[in-house]
């Protein structure tokens, strides 16, 4: 089953039912279709075919939906962009996926006009949010038009044919556009169902952005498998996360690893427990509130691990068939069909697997992995070795085989969910005029669960001199906001190895609070 018919066969079965809830609307499974087949069928009529690659670059909004459905339907591939990523960011992945078209939103209009004359290839621009032409673009009322909402022709859609291509963080070197097929997004979709326990009844909620993995794959394609209801929320937040629950009737609530201190650190409310969700899914939980955190909000906690690369992850046990352990991630999510394997390990750096109890790689094989990187078939054999996807990510397991993640073996910094590159990062401080060097490290957040804010150091060139407050302008006017480092360290020298390598190392042993002694981005 190919993500058309996934869609079209929930319509038959039960066309009146909501499926979508957003802010104020209530779109039901035939409506949802409808609007998919609009936009498919005008989508058609622009020239785009099977194979095409468009570029959503919208926050979570039905719109999203629409553009990432109606592409999949005719066989087409969405091309999602972080809305926090800026001009070079997104030129980079527009230019790299070779998009045709591009749906977004009025905010990032600006955006796109200053890369658009480098793109040739970018010929359908429509914007969201706005009811005027903007620079001479499409508005998406005025694109749908009178466009049929009947079900577009039919194409010859298989379970291996690509589906979209998201692109990484790009966290060792520049973005890989990671494609990912039908059958990929099925198969995890439905075990991701069976795992945690979908029914037709639960109403799962996110905020959780469209443009990553964990949306997508789970929170979207999970609902719609189970044949469940979705509430897509346009943006985290704290003070109203349980109260949205509340007024939505929400029973399967999922946040990113990042979130979940945030809602712990809730002011403590009689009413806390006095809600509608049953489980909160999320990465690798905090420890030290896993169990509190289940008290307190009288629910059920799963963890669950994956990738962009891999989607089919480690999760909690399904129905309590193991005792879910804290500090864990789990154990290879489980799919209904049991000649479905999803298989991981954990390898020394010769292959070999590993005794229980020792650190090693995780390396993953199941018929959800990518079907490559776009357009860059050595970097894809880096990772694909005889059929088992390589994570660079260390953990070992229990005796019960248990999965218990160490950290990366990647120079990469986790912060508020999103993986960064600090050497992109270095690179673009190293562009600054006044600047002669920088190094970008990760420091402790207080948030745990390998949660990082980012610290830059930099040398600046000799007789120049630079306000805290340009270099953080400079970084937000060329980086996406979650790349923007927080802590800032000038230097007059940097530890340095035999060969003139800066020793991040040694800047890290070098006070025992990195933070102390620097400026804050926050605080200036």
């Amino acid at each position: 089953m190919n993500i058309r018919e996934l869609i079209e066969n929930r319509v038959t079965s039960d066309p009146d039912k909501i499926y979508l809830y957003f802010e104020d609307q209530e779109i039901t499974y035939a409506e949802f279709n409808r609007s998919i087949n609009r936009l498919s069928n005008q989508l058609l009529s622009c020239g785009i075919q099977k194979g095409d690659r468009f570029a959503i670059y919208l926050p979570n909004c039905p719109e999203y939906l629409y553009t990432w459905f109606a592409l999949n339907k005719i066989g087409a591939l969405e091309v999602p962009i972080n809305v926090a990523l800026k001009g070079n960011e997104v030129h980079y992945i527009l230019e790299h996926s070779e998009a045709k078209g591009i749906i977004l939103h009025a905010d990032f209009v600006s955006t796109i006009d200053s890369i658009r004359s480098e793109l040739p290839e970018l010929v359908n621009l429509v914007v969201v949010g706005s009811t005027e032409k903007m620079n001479g673009k499409t508005t998406y009322n005025e694109f749908i038009g009178n466009s049929s909402p009947e079900s577009p022709p039919s194409a010859r859609i298989t379970d291996n044919d690509p589906a979209g291509m998201m692109y990484t963080s790009g966290t060792t070197g520049r973005p890989k556009g990671v494609m990912f097929s039908h059958k990929a997004w099925r198969l995890t979709a439905e075990a991701y169902v069976y795992t945690v326990g979908i029914r037709p009844d639960d109403r799962v909620m996110t905020s959780n952005p469209l443009y990553h993995i964990n949306a997508q794959a789970y929170s979207v394609l999970g609902s719609l498998t189970a044949g469940a209801s979705l509430i897509l929320i346009p943006k985290f937040s704290r003070s109203r996360v349980i109260e949205q629950t509340r007024q939505y009737g929400a029973t399967i609530l999922v946040l990113v690893q990042a979130l979940t201190p945030w809602v712990w650190s809730r002011p403590v409310m009689d009413t806390d427990g006095d809600n509608t969700v049953r489980t909160v899914i999320a990465g690798n939980w905090p420890p030290e509130i896993y169990k509190k955190f289940e008290e307190r909000f009288n629910v059920t906690n799963q963890t669950i691990y994956s990738s962009t690369e891999s989607p089919m992850g480690l999760m909690g046990p399904r129905g309590g068939t193991v005792p879910r352990k804290v500090g864990g991630i789990g154990v290879p999510s489980e799919h209904p069909d049991p000649s479905v394997k999803n298989e991981y390990r954990v390898v020394d750096s010769n292959g070999a697997e590993t005794e229980p109890g020792e650190v090693g790689e995780i390396i993953i094989r199941n018929p959800a992995l990518m079907l490559g990187y776009y357009r860059d078939p050595e970097r894809t054999a880096e990772v694909m070795k005889d059929g088992w996807f390589h994570t660079g990510d260390q953990a070992y397991r229990d005796e019960e085989k248990y999965f218990f993640f160490v950290g990366r073996t990647k120079n990469v910094i986790r912060r508020r969910g999103e993986l960064v590159s600090p050497n992109e990062i270095e690179g673009v401080i190293n562009r600054h005029p006044k600047v002669h060097e920088s190094a970008v490290i990760g420091v402790e957040s207080g948030l745990g669960a390998g949660e990082e804010e980012i610290k830059a150091y930099i040398l600046l060139k000799e007789g120049e001199t630079v306000t805290p407050d340009e270099v953080f302008s400079w970084c937000s006017d060329n980086l996406g906001e979650f790349k923007v480092p927080r802590y800032l360290e000038f230097r007059d020298e940097f530890p340095r190895s035999s060969i003139g390598r800066i020793q991040k190392k040694e800047l890290k042993k070098e006070k025992e609070d990195l933070t102390k002694g620097c400026f804050d981005r926050l605080k200036l």
